[in-house]
C-alpha cells in the first residue's frame, strides 16, 4: 500500500500542474467571478469548481489576484477583437459613416448576450466595486472606442471645438448605447422598447446614429453663430 501511494503521489502533481488544471481553474474563475464578482469568491470556491487543489491557484496563476489577472485578460482580447470589428478607419471614410457604423456594430453587442460574452456582466460587477486590474481593462479596452468617437466628433465639429463639447457629444452616444443593455428594472420602466430582433436593433443603431449626428451638427452650427441674412 505504502508502494502504491508513493508511485501516486508524483501522478497526482503531474494533473494538478498540467494544462488541464490550468484551463478548468480558468474556466470555473471565469464562471464564478462573472456570478459574484472578485470580492465574494474565494480561491476555495474556485479550486472546489475546477477540482483542483488549493496549491494549483498558487502554481499556475500566483495567487487569486494572478488568476483573475488572466480572467480580465482573456476578456480583453475578445474586447479588442470587436474593437477591430467596429472602427472603420478614416480613410476612405466620412465621419458620419464611420459613427454610423460603430453604433450598427455596437448596439447588437449591447443587447445580445452570445455577442457580450460573460466581460460585461464581469464589468458590471467592477462597475460597482473596482478593483485595482480595473484601471488596466479600461485604458487598453474601453478608452480606444472612446478615442475613436473623439476624433469623428472633432473631426465634424472642428478643430477649434472645446475638449468639454467633444465629450459631452461622445458620452451623449455612448449613452444612447448604453441604454439598451438589459435591465430587468428598465424592462418594467419602458415595457417593450428593448429590441428584440435585427430588424429592430438596426432601426434603433439608425435612430441612435441619425439623432447624434443632428445634434453634432446643431452644435456645431451653434458654436459658428446665428447666420445673417442678406437684406
Amino acid at each position: 500500500m505504502t508502494g502504491a501511494a508513493e508511485h501516486d503521489a508524483p501522478v497526482r502533481g503531474a494533473l494538478e500542474h498540467g494544462p488541464d488544471t490550468r484551463t478548468r481553474l480558468l474556466g470555473a474563475a471565469m464562471r464564478l467571478f462573472t456570478e459574484r464578482g472578485y470580492g465574494k469568491v474565494t480561491v476555495r470556491d474556485i479550486t472546489a469548481a475546477a477540482r483542483a487543489n488549493l496549491a494549483a491557484v498558487s502554481y499556475h496563476f500566483r495567487d487569486k489576484a494572478g488568476l483573475y489577472e488572466e480572467v480580465l485578460a482573456l476578456g480583453l482580447h475578445s474586447a479588442l477583437e470587436m474593437n477591430a470589428e467596429m472602427m472603420l478607419p478614416r480613410e476612405g471614410h466620412s465621419p458620419e459613416d464611420r459613427l454610423r457604423y460603430y453604433v450598427r456594430q455596437y448596439l447588437p453587442r449591447i443587447i445580445r448576450r452570445d455577442k457580450r460574452g460573460g466581460i460585461y456582466q464581469l464589468l458590471k460587477h467592477e462597475m460597482s466595486d473596482p478593483t485595482p486590474m480595473a484601471r488596466t481593462y479600461v485604458r487598453q479596452a474601453i478608452m480606444p472606442r472612446i478615442e475613436f468617437l473623439i476624433e469623428i466628433v472633432r473631426e465634424m465639429l472642428g478643430e477649434t471645438a472645446s475638449d468639454a463639447r467633444v465629450q459631452q457629444c461622445v458620452m451623449s452616444i455612448q449613452a444612447q448605447c448604453l441604454f439598451f443593455l438589459p435591465d430587468p428594472f428598465k424592462n418594467m420602466v419602458v415595457g417593450d422598447w428593448q429590441p428584440d430582433t435585427d430588424e429592430r436593433i438596426r432601426e434603433v443603431a439608425d435612430h441612435i446614429a441619425d439623432f447624434s449626428l443632428a445634434g453634432i451638427r446643431a452644435s456645431a452650427g451653434a458654436r459658428r453663430g446665428p447666420r445673417v441674412r442678406p437684406r
